[in-house]
């Protein structure tokens, strides 16, 4: 029984000093915990900005003198430091989809910029924009009508070619949205095709949800965001 009372007496004396550790290890412990968090800002992004925000109050409790508040955020941004680095290993390999879909949208803009000769793009008034419904590729009736009349400027001007900017609404993930736009570039492309027009005059850019048209949340909005523009080059 005296054994069992000691060794919970050594425990609370234990606890009782960590609890007064310095204010300054805690933070250096929990900047520590912050730099080794590994690709948790991209991967972990939601849990490691709690980190961020509880090391700044902390920081600033010190600075204001108020060290029992540091050392209590110190620990807490240490905590959410450590959750985040494990969050990102967990989420590693769709992390690392959605980064490359985000590299091969800079990609596409990249060669969006040399199909242009750099420049801002711009619409032509002479060409309809091809809507789509939500999360479909194939042309509706009315698309069909509207292609049509863009394939008939084109045989008119055949010294124009066209990038087909393809897009998507905001919802779904990046890699997902890149690939729906991509399908619906090449079935512009495809049936353009079918009514004469040849392929090495038009080069489908895939946006995703990168460059919507209307920054709203409402259906109209999300509408005209799902589109194929045909943009003279």
């Amino acid at each position: 029984m005296k054994k069992v009372i000691f060794t919970l007496g050594i425990l609370l004396l234990t606890a009782g000093c960590a609890s007064k550790q310095p204010a300054a290890d805690l933070l250096q412990d929990a900047t520590d915990a912050m730099n080794s968090a590994g690709n948790a800002k991209e991967c972990a992004a939601e849990t490691y900005a709690l980190a961020q925000n509880a090391l700044k109050e902390a920081q600033e409790a010190q600075a204001a003198g108020d060290t029992e508040t540091a050392r209590s955020k110190a620990r807490l941004a240490q905590s959410l430091a450590k959750q985040a680095k494990e969050e990102a290993e967990m989420n590693a390999e769709d992390c690392e989809r959605r980064k490359n879909a985000v590299a091969a949208v800079d990609q596409k803009l990249n060669v969006v910029d040399e199909l242009s000769g750099a420049g801002e793009l711009t619409l032509d008034d002479s060409f309809k924009v091809i809507y789509f419904d939500f999360d479909e590729s194939f042309l509706s009736s009315q698309a069909v009508r509207d292609l049509q009349e863009n394939v008939t400027v084109l045989k008119n001007k055949p010294e124009i070619n066209v990038i087909l900017a393809a897009h998507t609404d905001e919802r779904g993930t990046t890699e997902y949205n890149l690939a729906l736009s991509q399908k619906r570039g090449d079935a512009v492309k495809e049936h353009a095709s079918s009514m004469g027009i040849d392929k090495s005059r038009m080069s489908v850019v895939p946006y995703g949800k990168e460059k919507p048209a209307s920054s709203g949340t409402r259906e109209q909005d999300y509408a005209l965001n799902r589109r194929v523009e045909f943009i003279p080059r």
